[in-house]
């Protein structure tokens, strides 16, 4: 069966970055629903990725986080770091 005249469409590659609110931030993983934030002076912060524009203005460590809702556990962290300078992942390619 020939089918002429219908084109075949790929989706489109995904970027390595998303968009949230005015803030880029590399792709999550799969899977994860939280980001954890550990400034130089080893504070700590874990916060929704669609509420990472609470971060503004501090400095340090960002990794992703996968929690349980119902109870806030930990299920799994994503072992890649990135540096958070307090506007935008520093060497983050947009």
């Amino acid at each position: 069966m020939k089918m002429e005249g219908r084109k075949t469409y790929m989706p489109f590659e995904k970027k390595p970055y998303k968009k949230i609110g005015d803030i880029y931030i590399p792709r999550p993983p799969l899977g994860a629903t939280h980001i954890f934030f550990e400034s130089p002076d080893k504070k700590k912060a874990t916060v929704a990725i669609k509420d990472v524009d609470t971060l503004l203005g501090s400095a340090g460590i960002i990794k992703y986080l996968k929690l349980n809702n119902k109870n806030k556990v930990v299920v799994k962290r994503f072992e890649k770091e990135y540096n958070w300078n307090g506007k935008e992942i520093e060497g983050l390619i947009i």
